[in-house]
C-alpha cells in the first residue's frame, strides 16, 4: 500500500507547468523570477526537468522549445506561489517527523526538545530558500535610515549612546559597543579567567533583561551557580565545598542574583548537542522572556568541537573547530544574537608550558580560519608589571580584533579566589 506524505499536499502541477509555459513563450521572464525560485521548487520530475532544459537554452542564448501548456498570466505570482508552497512542503516534513515520535518510547521533554530541533531544521532550510538573491544597495537605503532615526531618538530619550547587550566591563563596552549580533571569541590559557568572566558577562545581560543560554562543556551548571552566587558575596566557592561558608552571606547573595538566574539557563554540554539544539533551546528561552534576541555562550569551543557526534565526519579536530566556528556565527546571524564562545590557546603563546602569554590572532588553539570567521576577538593575559596584592592578579582584556570598531587593551583585577573581575577605571588603562 502507498504511504502517504504530509508534504505532497503542498504541490500545484498546474502551476508549476504554467510558469515554465510562461518563461518559454517569453525568455526574458526567466531573468525577472530566478531569485523568485529556489533550488527544489519544482515538485515533479515532468516539470522540474522541463525548467532545467528551458534553463539550459536560456543561457546558451537558443530558442527554447515550447511545452504543451496554458502558460501563467501573472508569472510572478505563479513563481512566488511555488515558492510558497516549497516551504510549507519543508514545514510539512518537520511535522510528519515531530508526529512519528509520538508513538516512541522516548520521555516527552526529549520529544519537545526534538520538536524543536525539527522546527529550527526546517526555519534553517526555509532561510535557505531565501538566500542567494540579488540584493541592491538601493533597497537598503529606507532599512539604514529608519534604523538610524530610531537608534537617535533611544539616545535622544535616554541620554546614552545605544549599544548592544552590555557585559558590565564599561571599557569593553565603551570599544565593542556591547555585544552585537555576531560571533564572540574569547580566549586565554588555563588559569586566565574565561569561564569567571563569561558567566559575569552573562549575569551582567541577563540582569538587564535579555535570556542567557549558557552551554558549558567543562563545569557543571551547579558549580557555575556557587561561583556566581559565592562571588556575589564574596566567598570562596571552596570555603562553600568545605562547609566554612557564610550561609546568610550566601542566601542574600542568591536572593540578590535571584532577578539575573530567572533569566540564566545553564546547559551541561554533551556529544550528542547539536548547534541546532542550542538554536531551539535559545528560541525557547527568548519565547519565555518575550524577548527578540539572547546571548549564547559556549564554553568551551575546542571541547564541543572535539567532543559533538555531528562533526566527528571530519578528519581533523582543527577542521571541527573550523566548522563549528561558521556554525556558531550562522546561528547568531539566523537568531540576531551575539554568540560568545571561549577558547583555549596553543601551548606556544598561551602562558603555559613556557608560552609567552600573547594576545595574537594566530594563538587560538585548532583555530585554522577562526580568526576570520569571528567578528570580535578578546584575550585574556597576566599584566606582569602591573602591582598587585596576592590573590589578586592584574590581568588584560585585550580586543585583539574588532570588526566595527578599534581595538585595544580593558585592565581588569581578577580575584581567582572570589570568582569575580573588578575594573580599573579603564579611562586611565594602558
Amino acid at each position: 500500500m502507498q504511504t502517504f506524505k504530509l508534504r505532497d499536499e503542498w504541490t500545484s502541477l498546474e502551476t508549476e507547468r504554467a510558469l515554465v509555459a510562461a518563461v518559454t513563450q517569453d525568455p526574458a521572464l526567466y531573468w525577472e523570477l530566478l531569485d523568485s525560485l529556489p533550488a527544489g521548487v519544482f515538485a515533479f520530475d515532468e516539470t522540474g526537468g522541463a525548467w532545467a532544459l528551458l534553463t539550459e537554452a536560456i543561457e546558451a542564448e537558443r530558442k527554447p522549445a515550447a511545452p504543451e501548456w496554458a502558460p501563467a498570466s501573472d508569472p510572478q505570482a505563479a513563481a512566488l506561489r511555488l515558492a510558497d508552497l516549497l516551504q510549507r512542503r519543508l514545514l510539512a516534513e518537520a511535522m510528519e517527523t515531530m508526529a512519528s515520535e509520538l508513538h516512541s518510547e522516548r520521555p516527552a521533554t526529549e520529544l519537545l526538545t526534538g520538536a524543536e530541533e525539527a522546527i529550527a531544521r526546517a526555519q534553517a532550510a526555509i532561510r535557505a530558500t531565501q538566500a542567494g538573491k540579488l540584493t541592491w544597495a538601493a533597497e537598503l537605503i529606507g532599512p539604514i535610515l529608519q534604523d538610524a532615526e530610531e537608534r537617535r531618538r533611544q539616545r535622544e530619550e535616554t541620554g546614552q549612546p545605544v549599544m548592544g547587550l552590555l557585559t558590565g566591563i564599561a571599557g569593553l563596552d565603551a570599544m565593542i559597543n556591547g555585544l552585537n549580533q555576531g560571533l564572540y571569541i574569547l580566549g586565554g590559557a588555563p588559569g586566565m579567567g574565561k569561564t569567571t568572566l563569561a558567566l559575569q558577562m552573562a549575569a551582567a545581560v541577563a540582569r538587564r533583561g535579555t535570556p542567557v543560554v549558557y552551554v558549558t562543556f567543562e563545569n557543571s551548571p551547579a558549580n557555575l551557580a556557587t561561583k556566581a552566587i559565592a562571588g556575589r558575596a564574596g566567598i570562596n566557592p571552596q570555603d562553600v565545598a568545605r562547609g566554612w561558608a557564610d550561609v546568610k552571606a550566601l542566601r542574600k547573595a542568591a536572593e540578590e542574583w535571584r532577578p539575573a538566574a530567572e533569566r540564566l539557563a545553564l546547559i551541561e554540554g554533551t556529544d550528542r548537542l547539536t548547534v541546532a539544539q542550542i538554536r531551539a533551546l535559545a528560541l525557547r528561552a527568548m519565547n519565555r522572556a518575550k524577548a527578540e534576541l539572547c546571548l549564547i555562550v559556549v564554553d568551551y569551543l575546542q571541547m564541543m568541537g572535539k567532543a559533538g557526534a555531528e562533526f566527528r565526519s571530519l578528519a581533523t579536530v582543527r577542521e571541527r573547530v573550523e566548522v563549528l566556528g561558521a556554525a556558531l556565527r550562522e546561528l547568531s546571524t539566523r537568531l540576531g544574537s551575539p554568540v560568545l564562545a571561549l577558547a583555549s590557546q596553543n601551548r606556544a603563546q598561551g602562558n603555559y608550558g613556557g608560552g609567552k602569554g600573547a594576545a595574537a590572532l594566530d594563538s587560538l588553539k585548532e583555530s585554522g580560519d577562526l580568526e576570520y570567521s569571528a567578528d570580535v576577538i578578546l584575550f585574556l593575559t597576566q599584566d606582569e608589571k602591573r602591582p598587585t596584592t596576592p590573590p589578586a592578579r592584574a590581568i588584560d582584556l585585550t580586543i585583539a580584533k574588532n570588526r566595527h570598531g578599534d581595538t585595544g587593551k580593558v585592565p581588569l583585577i581578577f580575584r581567582p579566589d572570589l570568582s569575580n573581575f573588578g575594573e580599573v577605571d579603564w579611562r586611565h588603562g594602558q
